[in-house]
């Protein structure tokens, strides 16, 4: 079997490579506790809201979308037709 990209491995991605031999940086104490905290308040909250409004915000968002853009090619249709019948008279 042929692969279609390349093995992400130090040999073929020098980035990746330098990446893998930077030093970690750990946080020990309250420090770390409480920025873990406020990282897991700030997903919980970004994740939190009612499955209503999250699919009310998508059946809007996919219903503006074509209609916006069917008003667009009815007005270039309508100046397209006038523009047409003002060159034929």
């Amino acid at each position: 079997m042929s692969k279609l990209a390349p093995d992400p491995t130090p040999d073929h991605d020098p980035l990746l490579a330098a990446l893998r031999q930077l030093p970690a940086h750990s946080m020990e104490g309250a420090a770390g506790s409480r920025l873990q905290r406020q990282a897991r308040a700030a997903f919980v909250r970004n994740a939190e809201g009612s499955a209503w409004s999250r699919t009310s915000t998508s059946l809007f968002g996919r219903a503006a979308v074509p209609l916006f853009l069917a008003g667009v090619v009815g007005l270039y249709m309508s100046w397209a037709i006038a523009a047409a019948t003002a060159l034929v008279h």
